[in-house]
């Protein structure tokens, strides 16, 4: 995935204390939301014992960004203090566990979640600065992070006989997909296995409308399909290409002409994201006004019951003013 600067720069655009807790936790609860197709009735959030997050899920912010996303709340949503509370006044049961699973990432999430009959589980890492990257859907290994929309297909197998039909269903299903119409062709078909089932993972820049998914999953064989959309400020998109890459391409860029850093960050947020020059200084502007709102705030002062020490940056105004 090409660097981004609203997402990997000046991003994630969040309310504290921790990137890698709170926003990331936040994008992986939207994607499991999408999965589930909702708020869930029930959530099992599982932390390995031997990781970062039994011990910090609650103080650095994991649960308030978990539980904002499974509400389908943004990052920088201003309740986001309340969510652990939201969550359960939604409706949703919750149980948060420590298991012994031997997880290789120290910031791995165990979802499983239920709604209306159905159940699905999803396994994700924080990779940190907000980043994510989902490993594993009902088990079957995949990866997805967020930067497309994904359609997932599932097509479930037993023995090697479903086995075998199950590969021809998805066969027919991927030669389908490849051959939609212009403007609904996909950015990459993925083919995800197990021994259990299939998923046959699509990304698109643009959400697979609707009557086209389901045209797909009424395929024989298909049992379900779900639409995941991007958590990432800006998306992926096929035959991305950026005007530079390092600080060497960009002075050779600018060729001595002494072009404002800003205009440089333009471009190539125009090239990364396929935005218009407006596009791109209007979210430049959204992220300034929010900046100087959050600066009024802190200065102003705030209160909460789990702090060690009152609010600082009053005092520090008043000595400054003094």
């Amino acid at each position: 995935m090409l660097v981004s600067i609203f997402n990997d720069v000046i991003g994630p655009v969040m309310r504290g204390p921790s990137s890698s807790h709170c926003a990331a936790a936040l994008r992986i609860g939207r994607l499991a939301r999408d999965l589930i197709g909702g708020t869930p009735e029930t959530l099992l959030v599982e932390f390995d014992r031997a990781g970062s997050l039994p011990t910090t899920h609650d103080s650095q912010g994991s649960d308030m960004g978990l539980f904002g996303g499974l509400l389908g709340w943004e990052a920088d949503d201003s309740r986001l203090p309340e969510s652990v509370p939201a969550l359960r006044a939604a409706g949703t049961e919750v149980r948060i566990e420590t298991v012994d699973v031997g997880d290789a990432h120290p910031n791995t999430y165990r979802l499983t979640l239920t709604r209306g009959g159905h159940r699905h589980s999803l396994r994700a890492i924080s990779s940190g600065g907000g980043m994510i990257e989902v490993v594993a859907i009902d088990e079957i290994p995949l990866s997805i992070h967020g930067d497309y929309h994904e359609t997932l297909f599932a097509i479930p197998v037993g023995d090697s006989a479903t086995a075998a039909a199950g590969r021809n269903t998805a066969e027919r299903l991927i030669a389908a997909i490849e051959a939609l119409a212009p403007g609904f062709e996909p950015d990459a078909v993925v083919l995800a296995e197990a021994d259990h089932g299939l998923l046959v993972q699509v990304k698109t820049h643009a959400a697979l409308p609707a009557a086209v998914r389901a045209l797909l999953a009424a395929m024989p064989g298909v049992a379900a399909a779900a639409s995941l959309a991007p958590v990432l400020p800006v998306r992926s998109r096929r035959g991305m290409s950026v005007p530079f890459s390092s600080a060497a391409k960009l002075l050779a860029v600018d060729a001595g002409r002494g072009i404002p850093l800003w205009k440089h960050a333009v471009a190539y947020e125009i090239a990364r994201g396929g935005f218009t020059e407006r596009e791109v200084i209007e979210r430049m502007v959204q992220i300034v006004q929010l900046l100087k709102h959050s600066i009024a705030s802190g200065i102003a002062g705030t209160e909460y019951a789990d702090r060690v020490l009152p609010a600082q940056a009053p005092g520090f105004a008043a000595a400054l003013a003094a």
